[in-house]
């Protein structure tokens, strides 16, 4: 192998897709600059691709934090490792309604999911337009076509990040520095397995997520097949043409928030009775 690898750093690869795009970018070959908040997953990430040629380098970093960004991106020049391809996987997950999804959620779900890809691209994309070259890619998600009930806030937030990556990819062409934009469907990771679903529906939900979703190996060999062929958009998954199709197909939107409404938000009318009778019911204890 080279003196001098690729290097390939992947955000969130304590788990799930993050692990397997490690997996997948050591059997191509790259140096691997692991980051997460979880470094005993680190660990477990990189004992995965012991015995390989490709070195391994392991960082504790929340990407929420502009002042750990810069000092990976500082210790990445300072150590030789920029990297060839940025890789921003790490996000969090929400499910519930709109109106009960409070502000503290909401600011959660833009830092890490938006504000994260926002921090690294910030701090690494100078270095890859200096050298005239690298990749990005930005893990969004298939969420952000479907506009599923009790979704809306994570994937309004990854819509965001969606549109923030193409444009950027079209507004870096002729710099040398690619961007992919990757849209997964549901994936068999703990990510969906630490959610919990608020009504029936939406726990049933989340407990049959292995039986209709990719898995992580899946995505990971999607995502490097996007990034040698320099495509701009990885959909991984025919399921989401039909999301993303369905928005020109008259009523083909409704039908499908109807009939997810009906099954996501299963026994969450009556809780909010139930909570509209308790509201009731204190107002008329504090006027006696």
């Amino acid at each position: 192998m080279s003196n001098s690898p690729r290097w390939c750093l992947i955000t969130g690869a304590a788990g799930g897709i993050g692990t397997a795009l490690a997996v997948e970018f050591a059997r191509r070959g790259y140096g691997l600059l692991l980051a997460d908040l979880d470094q005993d997953g680190l660990d477990r990430a990189a004992a995965r691709v012991e015995g390989s040629d490709s070195p391994v380098e392991c960082r504790t970093l929340d990407v929420t934090s502009t002042d750990q960004v810069e000092a990976l991106a500082a210790w990445c020049r300072d150590s030789g490792r920029l990297p060839d391809v940025l890789i921003n996987n790490a996000g969090v997950g929400h499910m519930g309604d709109l109106c009960t999804t409070g502000l503290p959620t909401w600011r959660r779900l833009v830092e890490v999911n938006l504000f994260g890809p926002l921090n690294m691209v910030d701090a690494f994309l100078p270095a890859m337009r200096e050298r005239g070259g690298g990749h990005i890619v930005n893990v969004s998600s298939g969420q952000a076509f479907f506009r599923l009930p009790t979704w809306g806030a994570y994937a309004a937030v990854k819509a965001a990040l969606g549109v923030y990556s193409e444009v950027l990819g079209f507004e870096l062409a002729g710099t040398g520095v690619r961007v992919t934009t990757v849209y997964p469907f549901m994936v068999d990771t703990g990510f969906y397995r630490s959610i919990e679903g608020e009504t029936t529906g939406s726990r049933l939900a989340m407990r049959l997520v292995p039986y209709y979703s990719n898995r992580p190996e899946t995505v990971a060999k999607a995502v490097a097949r996007a990034v040698e062929g320099r495509r701009r958009v990885e959909l991984i998954t025919p399921l989401n043409l039909v999301g993303f199709y369905g928005r020109v197909l008259p009523l083909a939107p409704e039908i499908i928030a109807g009939i997810s409404n009906l099954v996501l938000r299963r026994g969450a009318k009556r809780r909010s009775q139930e909570a509209a009778h308790g509201h009731e019911c204190r107002q008329q204890t504090a006027a006696r």
